[in-house]
């Protein structure tokens, strides 16, 4: 099993293809799981990296309390470990404000920025939904949020036309380490990049479902106005879970930018 030590935790990583480096980075709940529909096509293009953050999917348990900047820099710290320079990150959900801040405070090693379904800050009552979650795995299980993360983060045409990709999906959420969890959600519950997007310099794409309701169109704007070189796109009939459920449309608008930053949107 491919390992590598990262500020002191082991963490497990995939790497797959050749050329100019693409490190994947998933969100709360999820792992390099996320990115098997659309990895091995970026493969043909790209040297691809994904690996698991810490308390999360293969990587060692990491039950924090542990923030934002943490996260940031165990990226960092990856990069450097894998030898890889000139690096475009993409980050989903939770990782979109990951993929930001390490860009704002690397912008040496950082080539382009793609936010998949990104959150830069939430509002109060979001906030607070999820350190109840976090306070209600810990004294649960997975299973008791599992559901409600699948169905509320996803379009239903997508459950509709292929019901056992759901299915994986709900599965894998519900076989996360409630521990890691907990820690990772209290880290979404005190998400605010907003003061630091004016720091980045790298050509940065936001990329969003229309009908996502954690990265609404919205708050993507708000991003992008606070970014010196940034482009918004929002894929139709997609929830929030965009690399499962429109890995073709993602593809399609994720790789000619990643390609050529400046004439690939």
């Amino acid at each position: 099993m491919p390992e590598v030590e990262v500020n002191g935790i082991t963490a497990y990583y995939e790497e797959e293809g050749s050329g100019p480096p693409l490190v994947l980075v998933h969100g709360l709940g999820a792992s390099t799981e996320l990115w098997r529909r659309v990895a091995p096509e970026l493969a043909t293009e790209f040297r691809v990296i994904t690996y698991d953050l810490r308390g999360a999917g293969r990587s060692q348990l990491s039950p924090g309390p542990f923030a934002l900047d943490d996260l940031a820099s165990d990226l960092d710290a990856f990069v450097e470990a894998r030898e890889l320079e000139s690096v475009t990150v993409v980050g989903h959900s939770m990782s979109g404000a990951v993929v930001l801040a390490y860009a704002a405070g690397r912008p040496d090693r950082v080539r382009a920025v793609v936010g998949v379904g990104a959150v830069a800050e939430l509002p109060e009552t979001a906030r607070a939904g999820m350190r109840e979650r976090a306070e209600l795995v810990r004294g649960g299980s997975m299973s008791d949020v599992a559901d409600a993360v699948a169905s509320n983060g996803t379009d239903p045409s997508w459950r509709d036309r292929e019901p056992e990709e759901y299915s994986r999906f709900r599965d894998a959420v519900a076989a996360n380490d409630p521990e890691g969890y907990a820690a990772l959600a209290l880290v979404v519950a005190d998400l605010d990049v907003s003061d630091i997007l004016g720091q980045i310099a790298a050509p940065v794409l936001l990329i969003a479902g229309g009908t996502d309701p954690v990265s609404p169109p919205e708050a993507n704007q708000a991003i992008v106005e606070r970014l010196a070189d940034a482009h918004y796109v929002s894929i139709p009939e997609c929830g929030h879970i965009i690399p499962l459920e429109r890995p073709r449309e993602l593809l399609d608008t994720l790789t000619p930018f990643a390609l050529d930053p400046v004439q690939g949107v």
